[in-house]
């Protein structure tokens, strides 16, 4: 799958499909990033090792409407950021009630992976070449998304 495509993904298991795309990209070398944003004052992100409370040329702030604009920050995604934000969001149960609204990752300086208001099943999308056909096919075996297509990119 040469092509940049945008799949749409319907998700059965969203702190499970998180984890396994955060997993795919994981990276020691500074090529992927993952980014929050919502009501993100109660989690510790911030504290994180690269942490930037700023938009990416990639990764951008979509709620800024007041009132108020909602917090927002990006975090390389390396093998113990990973680690520091399952737990927080474990501990917190954050991704699937409350707080996070939207979350997105880049690999390779191109966006791989947005799941936004909070994981609905019509706004939860991979682009490749970043994430293949394989790998959604892995994550509709394992149970955590129930389908997905071809969307138009937009």
């Amino acid at each position: 799958m040469d092509e940049e495509s945008k799949y749409w993904i319907d998700p059965r298991d969203k702190p499970g499909l998180l984890l396994a795309m955060m997993r795919e990209f994981v990276s020691d070398s500074n090529n992927s990033f993952i980014s929050f944003e919502g009501e993100l004052g109660k989690l510790n992100f911030s504290t994180l090792p690269g942490a930037l409370c700023a938009e990416t040329k990639i990764l951008i702030q979509h709620l800024t409407l007041p009132p108020p604009p909602a917090d927002f920050i990006v975090v390389p995604l390396t093998e113990q950021n990973l680690r520091d934000i399952w737990k927080e969001l474990i501990a917190k149960d954050h991704l699937v009630h409350q707080g996070i609204t939207h979350v997105q990752i880049a690999n390779r300086g191109k966006q791989v992976f947005g799941g936004y208001d909070n994981f609905h099943r019509e706004c939860v999308f991979a682009y490749s070449p970043g994430v293949s056909i394989e790998f959604l096919e892995k994550l509709k075996a394992k149970g955590l998304i129930r389908e997905y297509k071809k969307a138009t990119i937009r």
